[in-house]
């Protein structure tokens, strides 16, 4: 659990005066503190400490930019250097921090670094409390959303009003997992309190469930668009917007379902649940036997014979179908010729005992299509 730097930074700056010397820098979550006097000794780091630093070390200019490039590289999340009277960091050092974005802070020779470790120590527990009943919170709303008295309460006294407008948002990013973890969803989970400010969040099967409030829909598409937009193994499912705590679960409910559909019906990598159109129909109404059945009924003949004479019907049908029916844009999208789809197509007609081109078929055909893009665990 982390704690914004500009939060904490707040904190310490009017009794111990510490002073920030970078442009703000502060887009820095913070996940605890730990002294590291010798270069040697940064590669402990485990990545978002504040990191303190007496100061008796530093030998030269050329030294603290080690240092600090150092840091930079093992992801800390800052640096408290302590001076003598009239003394302070070389301006090349405070040009080179900005540059690379990372926050450096001077203190006083006499600054008493284990009081000011203390509070943050204290602050940090306390915000790692919060986050912890917070996510158990998210979690009861989710799954016992009748259960009121199991998160209501939570969630108010920790600013998340009944009456505000909420909205869930799945994200996962597979690709990146290690043995060490997934260092790109970690990097978007940190992100995501500097964009929305009021949220909570938890990683569970490598995906992150994002709970966003009082945040415009529009906001949240653009942002989530900008995500998904630079990387293209990055998926996320938007649900919709609801008033108050008491429907979370039903954004979350929707917000898993655009999720789904990234992962198999629709040829994106983003999606908002109020943009699926049909989907919307059948991914919500499961069906475990009418799904099966009504794929069966129209085109079980075509998959059948697809099966047993390893041939393409079924692509081609499909295909047909998203070019509108057009033979000419069917004949460019499967690069064969006008007469050779003409073939293919009264062959299907004939498989199919029906005419493919009648209203009602065509209806039942696009929908038999839909069905099997969803995938078996829509209806398995």
């Amino acid at each position: 659990m982390a704690v914004e730097l500009e939060y904490l930074y707040a904190k310490i700056a009017p009794e111990y005066h510490i002073k920030i010397h970078t442009e703000g820098c502060f887009d820095k979550m913070i996940v605890w503190t730990h002294v590291v006097e010798e270069i040697e000794f940064i590669s402990s780091l485990h990545g978002e400490e504040l990191v303190f630093c007496s100061g008796v070390s530093c030998t030269s200019t050329a030294w603290l930019k080690r240092y600090i490039m150092e840091l930079n590289e093992y992801r800390a999340g800052g640096m408290v250097m302590s001076f003598r009277e009239g003394e302070t960091f070389p301006q090349e050092i405070v040009e080179y921090c900005n540059e690379i974005r990372f926050p450096i802070f001077s203190a006083s020779w006499t600054t008493p670094y284990i009081d000011v470790m203390h509070l943050f120590a204290e602050i940090l527990l306390q915000n790692e409390q919060r986050e912890t009943n917070l996510i158990a919170a998210l979690k009861n709303a989710i799954y016992y959303p009748e259960n009121e008295g199991s998160y209501l309460s939570h969630f108010e006294r920790n600013g998340f009003y009944r009456d505000m407008e909420y909205a869930v948002i799945i994200l996962s990013c597979h690709t990146y997992d290690d043995e060490t973890g997934n260092d790109k969803l970690r990097n978007i989970e940190r992100s995501m309190h500097f964009i929305f400010g009021n949220v909570i969040m938890y990683e569970e099967k490598g995906r992150l469930t994002i709970l966003a409030a009082n945040c415009p829909l529009a906001l949240i598409q653009n942002e989530f668009g900008r995500i998904c937009g630079k990387d293209s193994n990055v998926y996320v499912g938007i649900g919709t917007r609801v008033a108050g705590i008491k429907e979370i679960y039903l954004s979350y409910e929707k917000a898993y379902t655009a999720y789904q559909l990234t992962k198999t019906a629709i040829r994106t990598n983003l999606l908002c649940y109020d943009e699926l159109g049909i989907y919307k129909i059948l991914a919500d109404v499961k069906e475990e036997t009418v799904y099966p059945a009504f794929v069966q009924e129209t085109v079980g003949a075509l998959m059948e014979y697809d099966k047993k004479n390893h041939s393409e019907y079924m692509k081609v049908l499909e295909e047909y179908f998203e070019n509108d029916c057009s033979i000419m844009y069917t004949a460019q999208a499967l690069y064969c010729h006008k007469n050779t789809l003409s073939y293919k197509l009264d062959k299907i007609k004939k498989i199919l005992g029906y005419d493919i081109l009648k209203n009602e078929n065509r209806v039942k055909i696009m929908v038999a299509i839909y069905i099997l893009r969803l995938g078996n665990e829509y209806f398995d």
